[in-house]
């Protein structure tokens, strides 16, 4: 059972780290292209400064999720490393579940935020602003299904295996 969730967890990770490294390409993309534009020919490409504003919305979002599933996400762990393994894994735990919790309440209020100006327009290309907006509830919905799985995975996790990427 466990192989079928880390199968599914590294499927999910690499379709994010796909996505964001698209939206990389298309942010450089675009950028080169605006400056020959501008420098160049004096001229822009309408609306390039707004997509190349949304795709960076929408990778730093997506990162955020993915700094989560590689445990690449902001702790200081020196008191904790002087614990016993199981406090620390209980503390882990709670750690999770926790950045769950916050995930969760900002899946909650987001859904709100979008009802309440997801039908304004962006200024240059005219496209609902639901569109951009739907990545706080996706990327919060993606940190929460990580933390769950990291959870479980400290829980079941055995003390000989605490030098490796399990617990930190």
């Amino acid at each position: 059972m466990n192989w079928k969730i880390n199968n599914v967890a590294n499927i999910l990770n690499n379709i994010i780290h796909a996505v964001i490294a698209f939206n990389f390409f298309i942010i450089l993309l675009l950028t080169i292209i605006l400056v020959i534009l501008r420098y160049i020919f004096n001229t822009t490409l309408l609306g390039g400064n707004e997509i190349m504003e949304y795709l960076f919305i929408y990778t730093t979002a997506l990162g955020a999720a993915l700094a989560i599933a590689k445990k690449e996400h902001i702790k200081i762990t020196y008191v904790i490393d002087k614990f016993p393994f199981m406090i620390r894994k209980i503390i882990d735990v709670i750690c999770y579940l926790l950045i769950a919790f916050i995930n969760a309440v900002m899946i909650y209020y987001s859904f709100e935020w979008i009802g309440s100006v997801g039908n304004h327009t962006s200024p240059v290309l005219h496209i609902p602003n639901w569109i951009i907006e739907i990545i706080v509830p996706i990327s919060c919905s993606l940190a929460v299904l990580y933390c769950l799985y990291w959870s479980v995975l400290t829980i079941i996790k055995k003390k000989e295996d605490r030098n490796s990427k399990g617990i930190t």
